[in-house]
């Protein structure tokens, strides 16, 4: 089977076959076919063999048989397709970089990990060639969304190439668990998925949540006004290993460093499409309404905030309560636009909770020091995502710490002041019910004494349907305004339940996009 190649790189693999093969194993990763053909030949399914550092595969294959694969190569991509090898490189660098902070990865499986998504997009590339016109497209959206639409469109997907194509451990089982994590139907679930702390499928798992997570990385970098992109990566790097914010972002520039300098080194940096946007910069955010009623209530939401109240937004899935925070802290009006604004999940463990919150004293145990999001967010607004799962133990450490106006940080003796912070609380339903059943601390919500604001789901506020629908035309560059006018979209737009809110009608409005480039 010919896997498509980047003309690029085998050029360069060619010249350095020829001449300085030293060279070889430092590049040689950096077409993902030859990487995933070098590693299928090191690693045969049969085999007994399990190699993953990229200098053994070369010492193990020989520099012949690698100039056999390279040479008999002939299906190519060329310059127009250097996205694809962005997309790729990109990825597989931050995931090698996140490595670093791990002793249960090698960096060079890291990289494969990296390297992954970008080699579900080639093979299919190799089952549909016309799939290459809409990738594009496809490398801008997060991979749960690509999974359904490709799905939809072709009955198969790039995870499912992945699977069908990927037999050799450990990449087999790093597969099988991203296919796991990412279902047909599109729905993210990395909790089934995750199998038990010490056991033999840990690691693996981890390169699949690298994959994911290196994935926005890349597209923080090379598409910052699409999507929120970097603001996922940075909640997805805190929730998956617990990566300051700090460190990921220098994570980011140091990948970028590293891409530039092997796109010099392929001779191909005046033709990568790269942003120039600053991807760190925090723009401001909108969140309108066409429903009166709504718009009311958004507006005395907007006068309590400029007040610095404390706020709770609830609401089902995708309603876009990431955006109204945003929207909230980068209002003109609000007193501490200016002062830190930091994001902390609440759906882990209470340990890292209380290591997340509070910080860690230098050395305690033998870990890294760590200020926590209370001192991080000082000044300003700290949002608390999925309010509602905080462990109820760790409930009350907060109350008494925001009671008290004290708290310790992991492994400290000597108390430190509660800053002063803003609360945005985040959830998908009104807490005052978990309270009234006894499952939430009443003592802590009082306590924050929270102005409480839900988003209604997109079939009460039908009249927002066509308004953010032409949002999401303009954010995507979708070239779809023709089909906003005919009467059978019109009528869909109308009457389509929309269950999962916004994800819904993107979704609906990517398979407009996909399927009108197809068809072109």
């Amino acid at each position: 089977m010919s896997f498509p190649v980047f003309r690029h790189t085998i050029s360069k693999f060619r010249e350095f076959l020829l001449g300085n093969s030293d060279k070889i194993p430092h590049i040689i990763k950096y077409d993902p076919i030859i990487a995933y053909l070098i590693f299928n030949e090191v690693n045969k399914p049969c085999g007994k063999i399990e190699i993953t550092n990229f200098s053994q595969m070369i010492n193990y294959v020989g520099t012949k048989k690698i100039e056999q694969i390279i040479i008999e190569r002939d299906l190519f991509l060329e310059v127009e397709d250097l996205h694809i090898w962005s997309y790729g490189i990109l990825s597989a660098e931050i995931s090698s970089i996140l490595a670093e902070k791990f002793f249960h990865i090698h960096r060079d499986e890291a990289f494969l990990a990296g390297l992954l998504p970008c080699l579900g997009l080639l093979f299919m590339i190799n089952e549909f060639p016309r799939y290459k016109n809409i990738i594009p497209f496809l490398i801008k959206l997060p991979i749960e969304d690509r999974v359904f639409l490709e799905q939809s469109v072709f009955g198969t997907n790039h995870l499912d190439t992945l699977r069908r194509n990927i037999m050799c451990p450990p990449f087999r089982e790093v597969v099988n668990i991203l296919n796991k994590i990412f279902p047909q139907n599109g729905l993210k679930d990395i909790k089934t998925s995750a199998p038990e702390k010490g056991s033999a499928l840990e690691s693996y798992y981890d390169m699949a949540l690298l994959s994911d997570l290196s994935s926005y990385g890349a597209q923080a970098l090379l598409f910052p006004s699409v999507v929120d992109n970097r603001e996922i990566f940075l909640e997805l790097a805190k929730r998956y290993f617990r990566i300051k914010e700090y460190d990921s972002m220098e994570i980011l520039q140091n990948a970028m460093d590293r891409f530039i300098a092997i796109a010099q080194e392929f001779n191909v940096l005046e033709e990568v499409p790269l942003s120039t946007e600053k991807f760190y910069q925090l723009r401001k955010f909108r969140f309108e309404t066409k429903n009166p009623v709504f718009a009311n209530m958004l507006k005395n939401l907007f006068e309590e905030n400029a007040k610095d109240r404390n706020i709770f937004i609830y609401g089902e899935r995708a309603v876009g309560k990431r955006l109204l925070a945003a929207a909230l802290y980068t209002a003109d009006n609000n007193p501490r636009k200016e002062k830190p604004f930091v994001m902390v999940f609440c759906d882990m463990e209470e340990e890292a909770l209380e290591e997340n919150f509070f910080g860690i004293k230098e050395g305690y145990l033998g870990k890294q020091g760590k200020k926590g999001v209370l001192r991080n967010a000082d000044g300003g607004t700290l949002v608390i995502k999925e309010f509602e799962s905080m462990p109820l133990s760790f409930q009350n450490k907060l109350y008494q710490a925001i009671k008290t106006k004290k708290f310790y940080s992991v492994g400290d003796i000597t108390a430190s002041d509660f800053p002063d912070i803003k609360f945005i609380l985040v959830g998908k339903e009104d807490i005052r019910i978990k309270v009234a059943k006894g499952e939430f601390s009443g003592a802590l919500l009082k306590l924050l004494n929270p102005v409480f604001f839900k988003i209604p789901p997109l079939r009460e506020r039908r009249e927002d349907i066509f308004y953010i629908a032409e949002e999401i035309i303009r954010k995507y560059d979708l070239k779809i305004e023709d089909k906003l006018k005919e009467k059978e979209i019109i009528e869909k737009l109308k009457n389509n339940p929309f269950p999962n809110n916004l994800r819904d009608l993107k979704i609906f409005l990517f398979l407009l996009h996909i399927q009108k480039i197809l068809n072109s």
